[in-house]
């Protein structure tokens, strides 16, 4: 009697797991079947844009040099009493104004060109000039059926759909992964794009890397539960789990 219980409850466990399709909850989940050389995503260098924020280090073996092309190392910078991020905004027409050097057009430029740039610059008055360069609010923002959604600051130039998603915390189990949505803004423009994290040809796309104040929105699925608390949640699969043990053990003895 003992044994047909066990093999009854086996039964019963088995059908429920093989309810569960992991492949809908598995990142790329064709990544076996396709070459990842061909399927990478080559990254494109983050372009400088009308309000993005730029930390322009520039150093000389002068000191007095270096403190007059550097004002924020000495004094706050205008934009830091604000609650914003240090250092040079981009004004609309794609320009930063700095000490000496004057005013220059970064719109669409990296910071390696930027760099260049001001070395150029600086070379017509000052020799052997350090130029490091930086993008300081760099952001995304991450939003839906995520473990933590919320707006999140890169510290680097490199962040990608995976990256913004481990920083939310990971994608709910309830979250719909073959549509996840990336807003971004091109010169005033909006654009949208779908990814599907079930597709390895995401790795390809290019929303795969973000760019700055990109959105990435996660759509919830059918299934996920709404204003209720976890233990109403959990019921219906209690009851099932209750009834289904009592049928077994009203089989198992009749």
């Amino acid at each position: 009697m003992i044994t047909k219980f066990r093999l009854l409850l086996f039964f019963a466990l088995s059908i429920f797991t093989s309810c569960v399709n992991t492949k809908k909850i598995t990142y790329f989940n064709d990544i076996e079947k396709t070459n990842g050389t061909e399927t990478t995503n080559k990254l494109q260098p983050l372009k400088i844009q009308p309000g993005d924020v730029l930390q322009i280090t520039i150093t000389t073996i002068d000191k007095d040099i270096s403190l007059i092309l550097n004002p924020a190392s000495v004094n706050s910078s205008p934009m830091a009493g604000n609650g914003m991020d240090p250092g040079y905004i981009v004004d609309s027409s794609g320009y930063v104004s700095l000490p000496i050097v004057g005013k220059i057009y970064v719109k669409d430029k990296t910071t390696s060109e930027v760099n260049s740039i001001i070395t150029a610059e600086l070379d017509k008055t000052i020799r052997n000039a350090y130029v490091s360069t930086r993008i300081t609010n760099f952001r995304i923002s991450v939003l839906g059926d995520v473990a933590h959604p919320g707006s999140f600051k890169i510290s680097a130039e490199r962040a990608s759909i995976l990256d913004a998603l481990s920083m939310a915390g990971d994608l709910n189990v309830t979250a719909v992964r073959d549509d996840i949505m990336v807003i971004r803004e091109v010169d005033g423009v909006k654009q949208y794009a779908s990814l599907n994290l079930n597709d390895s040809k995401t790795l390809a796309s290019p929303y795969y890397y973000l760019n700055n104040n990109d959105v990435v929105y996660v759509k919830p699925g059918p299934n996920k539960p709404f204003g209720t608390s976890k233990f109403v949640q959990l019921l219906p699969a209690f009851i099932g789990a209750l009834s289904l043990i009592t049928t077994l053990i009203i089989v198992t003895v009749n």
